[in-house]
This record gives C-alpha cells, sequence and structure tokens, in this order.
C-alpha cells in the first residue's frame, strides 16, 4: 500500500477514537511510516499533531523526542519548513522541560534562550517568552523576578506568539494569590470569574487556584469558587488528564472542609497522577497528605493503574501517606537543588505541618 494512504488510514481510525493515549499510539504508527519512507512532510505535521495531542495528558513521554525532531530538521531544511509553525508549541515544551527534574537548570535556560532567538527572527516581540520566563520564577519561587518579567510583558503589544489574554490575565491573578494579596486578586480576576475572558483551561485554572489559595488561608471566600471550579471539570473533555495538578489543589481544599468528598476526588483522580510529569506529580503527591495521614485502613475504589493497587479494594493509608510522601520528599529535594531555591521544600513543609 502507497504510504500516503497507510497514514490516511490512521489519521481517520485516530479521528474515531477519544483517549488520548489510543491517539498519540496512532499517530507514533504514521511517524514510524513517515519515516521509513523519508517523508518529512508527513513528519513534521504527524509530530505536530503528536504533541498537540500530549498536552490533553499528565504526561510528556514523546513530544521531547518529537519537537528535537522538528528543531533539527527545520534547521537543516530551512526552506522546507516555516519555524513560526512551531514556535506555539516551542512555548509549550519549555514548560514540559521545567516540569522534568531530570532536565538540567542550563538546558531549561538554554531552551528558554533559544525560543527567545527564534521569536525574534521571525518578526515577533517578546511578550510570549516573558510569560515563559515568567512561568519559569513562579516555578521557582522567585516572585520578584516573575513580576519583572510581568512588568516587561505588559509593556509590549500584543501578537500572534502572545499567550491569550484570559492566560496572561490568570498570571496576574496567581501572583496576587501567591502574595497574599486577595482582595487584589479577586478584583483583578473579575474578567475570568464573570468569563469575559476565557480559553481552553481558563477559568477552571483561576478557580482553583482561588479556591486553593483562599482555603489554605482559611478564607471563607473559597467556598464559591469550588462549584465554579467542578462546573468547569465536568466540561472537560473525557480522559484529558492534563490539569491534574489543579484538579489536586481541590482535593486538597476538601481535606480541610468535607473528607467524605476528599476521598471520591482521590478515588475518581489518583490514577491521572501515574507516569505524569515530575511537577505535576510532586503536586498530586504533596496535597493527598493531609487527607492520608490521619492512617487507619479503608475501602477504595481505585483505578488497577495505580502501582499500590489492592484486588480487594481494602488500603491501609499509612502505607498511601508513605508512598506519596517519600514520592514528595524526593522531587522537591531533586527540583530544589535543581532550581537553586527551596520552593518545594518550602510548599511541602507547610503541608506537613498541618
Amino acid at each position: 500500500m502507497n504510504h500516503n494512504l497507510e497514514i490516511q488510514k490512521l489519521l481517520l481510525k485516530k479521528d474515531t477514537v477519544q483517549h488520548p493515549e489510543d491517539r498519540i499510539n496512532l499517530l507514533k504508527q504514521a511517524i514510524q511510516i513517515a519515516d521509513a519512507n523519508n517523508d518529512l512532510d508527513w513528519g513534521f505535521d504527524l509530530r505536530l499533531d503528536l504533541i498537540f495531542e500530549e498536552r490533553d495528558t499528565s504526561h510528556c513521554v514523546d513530544s521531547f523526542s518529537a519537537f528535537a525532531w522538528l528543531l533539527n530538521t527545520r534547521d537543516t531544511n530551512p526552506e522546507m519548513f516555516d519555524e513560526s509553525d512551531f514556535l506555539w508549541e516551542y512555548k509549550w515544551m519549555a514548560g514540559a522541560a521545567r516540569r522534568n527534574v531530570n532536565i538540567s537548570k542550563e538546558q531549561v535556560e538554554s531552551i528558554m534562550d533559544d525560543l527567545k532567538i527564534r521569536m525574534e527572527r521571525n518578526g515577533y516581540t517578546l511578550r510570549g517568552y516573558y510569560s515563559v520566563m515568567i512561568y519559569w520564577y513562579l516555578f521557582t519561587g522567585e516572585i520578584e523576578e516573575a513580576k519583572k518579567f510581568l512588568k516587561l510583558r505588559n509593556d509590549i503589544a500584543r501578537d500572534r506568539m502572545s499567550h491569550c489574554p484570559a492566560c496572561e490575565l490568570d498570571t496576574q491573578v496567581e501572583i496576587e494569590l501567591i502574595e497574599g494579596n486577595f482582595d487584589k486578586a479577586l478584583t483583578t480576576a473579575n474578567d475570568l470569574i464573570t468569563k469575559k475572558l476565557t480559553c481552553g483551561v481558563m477559568p477552571l485554572v483561576t478557580f482553583c487556584n482561588l479556591t486553593y489559595y483562599l482555603g489554605k488561608a482559611g478564607d471563607a471566600r473559597a467556598a464559591e469558587f469550588l462549584p465554579k471550579a467542578e462546573e468547569e471539570i465536568a466540561a472537560l473533555k473525557e480522559n484529558d488528564t492534563s490539569l491534574i495538578s489543579q484538579v489536586s489543589d481541590l482535593l486538597y481544599y476538601l481535606t480541610l472542609t468535607d473528607k467524605t468528598k476528599a476521598w471520591e476526588y482521590f478515588e475518581r483522580y489518583a490514577d491521572w497522577e501515574v507516569d505524569a510529569e515530575d511537577a505535576v506529580s510532586f503536586d498530586f503527591s504533596k496535597n493527598a497528605l493531609p487527607l492520608l495521614k490521619d492512617g487507619g485502613q479503608k475501602e477504595l475504589k481505585l483505578n488497577i493503574k495505580v502501582p499500590y493497587f489492592s484486588s480487594d479494594n481494602i488500603y491501609d493509608t499509612n502505607q498511601l501517606y508513605q508512598y506519596y510522601y517519600n514520592k514528595a520528599t524526593d522531587l522537591a529535594r531533586r527540583f530544589d537543588a535543581r532550581n537553586g531555591t527551596n520552593k518545594f521544600t518550602a510548599e511541602l513543609e507547610e503541608v506537613l505541618k498541618q
């Protein structure tokens, strides 16, 4: 069979399946066919599709190699491919790099520097790059640096490579929440709360952040945003595990306010953390600890994917606590060593004191 027809057949099949993992596997098969036939055009388009599909999951397994291929192929054949076709994906890959504890700080910074160079030479402003830098410094806990890049971002005009207005506004809200400026955060978030500004993940992320930070501080206004967040979760694509970090923030809040519902969340979402990106795994592990710390046996209906699955549905929560404690402690130590800060350890210690 002609390789073009083989690839098209796989793509037609992909359009009939819903689970991201199944769609990714079909794309990987198509990529193998394209590569076996030295078809760079198909290889390029299919890898962009694969990266897009993996964004709907909690992991980043295949996107790194796919994107490395895109960069090398474009740089080797600059006359064949438009660099701006994958700069948006490059911003996402920069985020995936910082969330992977095995990628060194120097490598993360090199990726961000390369993104900056490619954006400038393609005629774009640095507004999108500055957003990437804001996220990096929020990730490392260097809030003043994040605020510096926030000002730089806001002083530059928007263009096609800028983050969407909803995501940009959410970043400002998050900074206010981190600094404890809750009234200002709520005022800033108005266009997100009222859904004047939306995107694929907003205002879900905003509602989760408001619930988490307000709830952690004992601010009763957190209760207003939990149902709003749950409404957004219900509207997600089925099997979209990409927002498990935000969902785990709700798990943390529910542990403080409604443990019965918190256990329902744990049952429903624990398997989303399996094979997740390192930073995502840290968030879930940390946020699950307060629920598990009381100890004792618990009957839970968990997905067979979790590594501690028990066929009789009876679990020793002391063992579950130790599992997530070990994971969170290890990742906190490694991320802080990589980043040169203590942000992850401080977040974990805050939870352990409760």
